[in-house]
């Protein structure tokens, strides 16, 4: 157990909240890129992104993984890392208090678990590691908060040592979506940059000097003996703002294009597509308002995708749900289990039901056009209703 303690405590497991909260973050850069940054946005790393696309995502699937019953409707708490990790905790103490920690470390082997959970109190000035196993025991450890409120895992003294607690771990089937949704996070703000620079340039003009001589330099003198020089082409090439090219030839000198706002907005947009691509929910639903949406085969394609991946999480997650409705005695035997999830999963079907309109209007057959709107489900229940396929007209005499 001393082993599992230790291993916990070097163990810094990404949390991504900071992405969450939508901090700007730019990782992918170079040298001279983020030298440029530094010099011209100091304060840009201490901002927040104006589009947080990995905000977006996570509440899209969390919004699908929060129980119906009363009882787990602060599984929201939980449902937030576990779909940034992959993993997440509740923990039913002794007394009855339902929790869900937010930083953890855990370990398992699928039967057993050990977590280290770490709290503070601000009141109190005390923070708190707490390590509890699936045996229903946990000791308590707890310093005094630093003056600086800054996090650590040493300095450490036991409190108590108490039993009869209840851990539960939930997993996903594969690992969170963290790691990608913040390497593409880092890239749309570094678009974000991108097109903040530029603009900035196409604020100012662009200027070249032909047939330009600059003074010439004796290598041999002292600097202080040298003849004054024009300092106009060095100062103006470091301007943040605009660009001076300068040559002794007669000209005329090449091309002055720097990169034009429109192709920044094309390359911005394929970013925001691979949103899509990486979690399966339409790009309509991170821009309504960003022209039409997408019809037939691939409509129902991201549906399945988005679903599938609902249900398989709702599926690891479920058994350990209802393990914990039962310790809190909602329910005492598997024929009295509630029914955990609602109906109403899908993100595209209002766009599928736009798309049956318009197939509707263009005359296309009502059963081809509910089985779109509605793939899966079985028309002929619908049959009794007044036509086979569909329910009946009901037609008002006098209208």
């Amino acid at each position: 157990m001393t082993d599992l303690k230790s291993y916990l405590l070097e163990r810094h497991t990404p949390t991504y909240m900071a992405y969450y909260r939508g901090k700007m973050s730019y990782r992918f850069h170079g040298d001279a890129w983020r030298a440029y940054v530094q010099q011209n946005y100091q304060d840009l790393s201490a901002g927040f992104t104006s589009e947080n696309i990995f905000k977006d995502v996570i509440d899209a699937y969390a919004e699908n993984l929060i129980p119906v019953v009363p009882e787990l409707s602060a599984f929201r708490d939980a449902a937030i890392p576990l779909l940034i990790r992959g993993e997440a905790l509740a923990v039913l103490t002794s007394d009855g208090s339902l929790t869900f920690p937010e930083r953890f470390e855990v370990v398992s082997d699928g039967n057993y678990h050990m977590a280290m959970i770490m709290t503070r109190s601000l009141r109190e000035g005390e923070d708190y590691l707490t390590f509890i196993d699936s045996d229903g025991n946990a000791e308590l450890y707890s310093m005094p908060t630093p003056d600086d409120l800054a996090t650590s895992r040493e300095g450490y003294t036991l409190v108590e040592q108490t039993s009869g607690h209840q851990l539960y771990r939930f997993a996903m089937d594969t690992l969170g979506m963290g790691d990608s949704l913040a390497s593409l996070q880092d890239r749309i703000n570094h678009s974000i940059i991108d097109q903040t620079v530029v603009a900035e340039m196409y604020a100012r003009p662009f200027w070249y000097l032909l047939n330009y001589q600059s003074t010439p330099q004796n290598p041999y003198l002292a600097p202080e003996l040298q003849p004054p020089h024009q300092p106009l082409v060095e100062q103006a090439t470091q301007s943040g703002g605009g660009r001076v090219f300068a040559t002794s030839s007669q000209g005329p000198f090449g091309q002055l294009e720097p990169p034009t706002i429109g192709d920044m907005v094309n390359y911005h947009d394929s970013l925001i597509r691979k949103v899509t691509q990486t979690s399966g929910i339409p790009e309509f639903y991170f821009n309504p308002s960003g022209g039409s949406t997408v019809s037939g085969r691939a409509l129902m394609i991201l549906s399945k995708r988005f679903n599938n991946r609902i249900s398989r999480i709702r599926e690891s997650i479920e058994p350990e749900l209802l393990r914990m409705l039962r310790d809190m005695g909602v329910y005492t035997s598997d024929a009295d289990a509630p029914h955990l999830w609602s109906v109403d999963t899908d993100v595209t079907q209002g766009a599928i039901d736009e798309h049956g309109l318009a197939l509707t209007q263009m005359g296309f057959p009502k059963r081809y056009v509910a089985e779109v709107v509605a793939p899966g489900v079985n028309l002929d229940d619908y049959a009794d209703d007044g036509y086979p396929g569909g329910p009946s007209v009901v037609t008002v005499e006098g209208a």
